[in-house]
């Protein structure tokens, strides 16, 4: 899980979410308030196999950068780092279900001493899907980070980008969109504050964009292009994953949309028994590769994946519902404001 913040607007405390569960590996990308909000409760409630947090950052850094005061989920960081020391704390376990986590920082002290800068980077995989969590890192950091060369190898390799800082423009970065080109960009944001939360274009300017199958289709050019999703207008988004890389998004607020598209679609496949499922709806990207072994499909079918100029793999068709493996990437989206 990223970070342990709560929503009031979309009621939503990751201690209730997961109480007497285990979460195998609790990453801190930002140490400000809203992304430990609910980390007394959560430390207090919730079994935590290992904590990850930028490990150049101690708890003596800390309270410098805090020295205006702490509140609850920073004080409840601070002493975790006091009593545990800095980096990874307790076991990590290696194996989450086969997703994978790579975290990027810059160092404190220098150059950075604000806790935005000192975020983490983090790179979640799933087979060939990649998305990477922003944090709340600035252009200054990004510029940093840009020129380590591990770094920009795994850009190249991003699906899905949920952009540092909410979406607020002292994230925005042109050399880092210029290596990662992603798909999708995602704001993780709450209602309007700022002028600042206003770069929806500048991201769709440089995001190649899925198409949107629950928007209003051209049957000539087919369905639009969604190139930045927000919680704030989309609601909860869930990302179900294939380890071909093959990946659907559906955004809460039009699950019912969605959910009548794709059943009229499927009403042909008898023989895949595929009923509408929560998996079922949303914007999806699909690179299956073409196969003999794929039954005949019914003419709503034939023309659904006509439209996307792909057809799919059995494979595909057949596990498109959200896997429990795959609970990570959802959870990660989901603890975020």
């Amino acid at each position: 899980m990223l970070d342990c913040g709560c929503s009031l607007d979309r009621p939503w405390f990751p201690s209730i979410a997961f109480a007497r569960q285990r979460i195998d590996t609790l990453i801190i990308q930002n140490l400000d308030e809203d992304h430990v909000q609910d980390f007394q409760d959560v430390w207090r409630d919730v079994p935590i196999g290992a904590i990850f947090s930028n490990p150049t950052v101690s708890a003596d850094a800390l309270k410098w950068m805090k020295s205006q005061g702490m509140r609850s989920g920073v004080k409840q960081a601070h002493a975790l780092l006091q009593a545990f020391g800095t980096g990874m704390m307790g076991n990590w376990d290696q194996w989450l279900g086969g997703v994978a986590w790579q975290a990027f920082y810059n160092p404190f002290g220098g150059v950075f001493h604000d806790t935005n800068n000192l975020s983490l980077a983090v790179f979640v995989s799933f087979g060939g899907f990649t998305i990477l969590f922003g944090g709340d890192m600035e252009e200054k950091g990004w510029k940093n980070l840009i020129l380590n060369p591990a770094f920009v190898a795994r850009l190249t390799e991003v699906n899905v980008y949920v952009a540092s800082h909410h979406g607020r423009d002292n994230g925005c970065c042109d050399p880092l969109m210029a290596y990662m080109q992603p798909e999708l960009v995602i704001f993780s944001d709450g209602q309007k504050q700022h002028e600042t939360q206003e770069t929806a274009r500048w991201y769709a300017q440089r995001t190649c964009g899925i198409p949107d199958y629950g928007g209003q289709t051209n049957s000539l050019l087919g369905p639009p292009l969604r190139k930045v999703m927000t919680t704030r207008k989309d609601g909860t988004l869930t990302i179900a994953v294939q380890a071909s890389g093959d990946y659907l998004v559906t955004p809460s607020k039009r699950q019912q949309t969605n959910d009548e598209l794709l059943t009229s679609i499927l009403a042909g496949l008898s023989p895949l028994t595929l009923a509408p499922a929560p998996g079922l709806n949303g914007l999806a990207r699909f690179a299956g590769v073409p196969t003999p072994a794929l039954p005949p499909p019914s003419n709503a079918l034939a023309d659904y994946f006509a439209m996307m100029d792909r057809t799919p793999s059995p494979d595909v068709l057949a596990g498109l519902a959200p896997a429990p493996s795959l609970s990570p990437l959802v959870n990660a989206l989901l603890s975020r404001r």
